[in-house]
């Protein structure tokens, strides 16, 4: 079995891979598809956002972030083998298992219909008009957050937030749980899980 060791670079969501670097061999470049798991060689001018052909099954890939080894990866069937987490497919399962955990949890069609049953929503009732203005009139001043569960990506971890917002024209408060890096500091921008409470 053929080992390299490759540096995670970065989510190409756009076109569904995962892009990598070879820390040995920085000029070459490896794409992972977030669809299959399948792994790609590039074109030979390196690159990266050409997928050349499919790695052999004897390559292994040892992939690292920010100096920290993550996982045994490849396109074969090896002991010790992990397969890499695209980072979209870690935030949708956190998504339904937050959901799946805390059945009282609305989704985010929900929260565009309750803002919208509220006084003066009925103005914004139609498809048609400018609902954003409605939705999105948030007190954007006053948001507070905090840290209701952890989870962890990669070894990576993250913390689970519940923001809390106040709707500007009507008062009703909010909450919208979203994630962000444990290494971040409060206030810092976060990833929106879709996912939102409120007290009737």
């Amino acid at each position: 079995m053929r080992q390299i060791k490759v540096a995670y670079l970065f989510e190409d969501s756009g076109l569904c891979r995962d892009v990598f670097q070879s820390i040995e061999q920085p000029g070459q470049y490896f794409n992972r598809s977030t669809l299959n798991g399948v792994w790609y060689h590039t074109d030979v001018s390196g690159n990266y956002c050409e997928n050349s052909h499919p790695a052999k099954k004897d390559t292994i890939f040892e992939v690292f972030h920010n100096g920290q080894f993550w996982c045994l990866d490849g396109n074969g069937d090896f002991e010790n083998k992990v397969p890499f987490e695209p980072f979209c497919q870690f935030e949708q399962n956190l998504m339904h298992t937050f959901q799946k955990e805390h059945p009282e949890v609305k989704d985010h069609e929900s929260m565009k219909a309750k803002l919208l049953s509220l006084p003066g929503g009925e103005a914004y009732a139609d498809p048609r008009s400018f609902r954003d203005n409605w939705i999105y009139a948030l007190d954007f001043a006053n948001v507070t957050e905090k840290v209701a569960e952890t989870s962890a990506w990669m070894k990576k971890q993250y913390n689970i937030l519940a923001v809390r917002f106040t709707h500007k024209p009507t008062g009703f408060v909010f909450i919208n749980y979203r994630f962000r890096s444990a290494l971040l500091s409060p206030g810092t921008t976060s990833h929106d899980l879709l996912l939102y409470s409120w007290e009737e």
